[in-house]
């Protein structure tokens, strides 16, 4: 946070929450939604790039290639999905239950159904070839995840249920007053699951793809963090990409407290500079900038907004101390420190201490 002069305190914003399923809503589309022409270009460009970097290791109860399975739907699921754990464990449970973590071929009286999650091309989740990707087949899985309304307050197997829909619907519960359960078959599998997180998060805190990266870093370090493949989502308005192009352009640039550009910036001068090259003017101060503009709703943000955070020195409650550009999938771009400058970082990190306010500059903008 910085102030151009001594500035009042203004009165506290009431304090946003914001459910993870909501970080990839600029994927679009709907649940169930064909995939018939294969998953979407930047998906696929997440959850390859994880490929080469699966953190690996042995996993009590699983085989080597299992192990390996295992890490690369975390790797994937995090670079799809923020790092978002639960999403996580949820893929691990249903790729567990689907396939054992075994990255099936074609099976005799199996319609078609391939890979870790047992995906079909005829289902429109893709080709077979990205179905038996197990990067680009966790990407189509937990894409699919994120667009179910409120998922991560649902039972994680009836979201896996709602994902697959699959034709084991349940299965009789006492507990359950002896009627099915909801994704049942994927519920025996839930425990396991939490136990194969683990393991595979405490190979990975070493060697990246959105497990323990420094700065919750999600891309690589000579793209300061942006993932290869990233274009900005389609939809997005013209003023809004626009003051996106500029930011990506000052990616690695140090931070400087009170710096505007055009060699360093600190966070709200990153933010200003960008939106006034898209015409629209902002105060170089985070608790100003929370009140510019408007107000957007969670499932309104699209890439070019702002996320105010209170950051490492909020003015006070409610009053944002940080501030970064939204970019579409579950990234954010700011001017973070002086240790990492100007990089993009995953979304649950940017928001792991509170969400101050998301605000639209530029509201007639699309």
């Amino acid at each position: 946070m910085t102030a151009v002069g001594a500035r009042a305190a203004v009165a506290a914003g009431a304090v946003l929450t914001l459910a993870l399923c909501l970080v990839l809503a600029t994927l679009g589309g709907a649940l169930g939604a064909s995939s018939s022409q294969g998953a979407a270009p930047l998906e696929v460009a997440l959850t390859t790039a994880t490929e080469g970097c699966g953190a690996s290791g042995p996993v009590t109860g699983l085989s080597a290639r299992q192990a390996a399975m295992a890490a690369d739907v975390v790797a994937a699921t995090f670079a799809v999905s923020g790092e978002n754990r639960a999403a996580a464990r949820i893929a691990l449970m249903t790729a567990d239950t689907e396939s054992s973590l075994e990255d099936l071929g074609p099976r005799a009286g199996n319609d078609g159904s391939l890979g870790l999650f047992q995906q079909r091309a005829t289902a429109g989740w893709g080709t077979p070839a990205e179905e038996l990707n197990p990067a680009e087949a966790t990407g189509m899985f937990v894409s699919r995840l994120l667009r179910v309304p409120g998922w991560a307050a649902l039972r994680p197997w009836v979201a896996a249920q709602l994902v697959q829909r699959s034709a084991f619907t349940g299965v009789p519960s006492a507990a359950n007053g002896g009627s099915s359960v909801v994704g049942g078959n994927y519920r025996a599998h839930w425990a396991a699951s939490g136990a194969i997180l683990a393991a595979v998060v405490g190979h990975g805190t070493a060697s990246g793809c959105g497990q323990g990266v420094p700065g919750g870093v999600v891309g690589p370090v000579s793209g300061h963090g942006l993932p290869p493949g990233y274009q900005i989502p389609a939809g997005t308005g013209r003023a809004h990409a626009t003051a996106v192009r500029f930011a990506l352009d000052q990616l690695g640039k140090p931070y400087v407290w009170a710096a505007a550009g055009p060699a360093a910036y600190d966070c709200s001068g990153l933010t200003m500079a960008a939106w006034a090259t898209a015409g629209v003017s902002l105060a170089h101060y985070t608790v100003d900038q929370q009140h510019e503009g408007a107000p957007v709703s969670a499932s309104g943000l699209q890439a070019g907004d702002l996320v105010l955070t209170p950051g490492s020195d909020s003015p006070g409650p409610g009053l944002a101390g940080h501030v970064g550009i939204y970019l579409g999938y579950g990234l954010v771009e700011s001017a973070v420190d002086p240790q990492l400058g100007v990089v993009v970082q995953a979304w649950s990190l940017f928001v792991s201490g509170g969400i101050d306010a998301l605000v639209d500059p530029d509201p007639a903008d699309g």
